[in-house]
């Protein structure tokens, strides 16, 4: 039997939604609330879902850190993550790992392609949510050279690389 139901959160969902009580918690981490700092009155709504206690800050384990930065490698989304997308996804597993049924609110492709390798549910705010995992590699413009790990120029010719799939499963 599946605990009870949380919404991870992450900026967009912040400040896309209304944050009021109901079934399910919502969860996010410091970074992000430190990133909600324009948005009309989402700072101040969310300043009062903190007070109330109806949104709850959640600290990453290490482990779970850890864990997200190697999926995040592996699918080739690791550069396209920041530091709060990184400890959002691991306050996910956490409390994924605790037992709860844990649901991502974003719209970061990225973001959402790391969560299903790890095994998160994904929900969309205003974009479709990811359907398909897909691994990620760089091509450079001018050469055409091809990397299994996205790279900022060409060593070989000094070109952009720019990121492409590698794989794709419809799964």
């Amino acid at each position: 039997m599946e605990g009870r139901k949380v919404y991870v959160l992450d900026t967009t969902a912040i400040l896309a939604t209304q944050l009021e009580p109901g079934a399910a918690e919502l969860v996010t981490v410091q970074e992000v609330v430190e990133e909600v700092v324009y948005g009309g009155l989402a700072p101040q709504r969310l300043a009062t879902a903190l007070a109330k206690n109806v949104v709850r800050v959640r600290k990453p384990s290490k482990q779970s850190v850890e864990k997200v930065s190697s999926a995040a490698v592996a699918t080739g989304d690791l550069p396209k993550l920041s530091k709060a997308d990184i400890n959002l996804l691991a306050a996910a597993c956490d409390e994924q790992s605790e037992g709860k049924r844990v649901v991502v609110l974003s719209d970061d492709y990225s973001l959402q392609n790391t969560a299903l390798t790890l095994g998160l549910e994904v929900a969309g705010i205003a974009r479709m949510p990811v359907r398909s995992l897909r691994k990620w590699s760089g091509q450079c413009k001018v050469c055409g050279k091809v990397f299994d790990k996205l790279v900022k120029a060409c060593p070989v010719c000094g070109g952009e690389v720019v990121r492409r799939v590698k794989a794709a499963d419809r799964g």
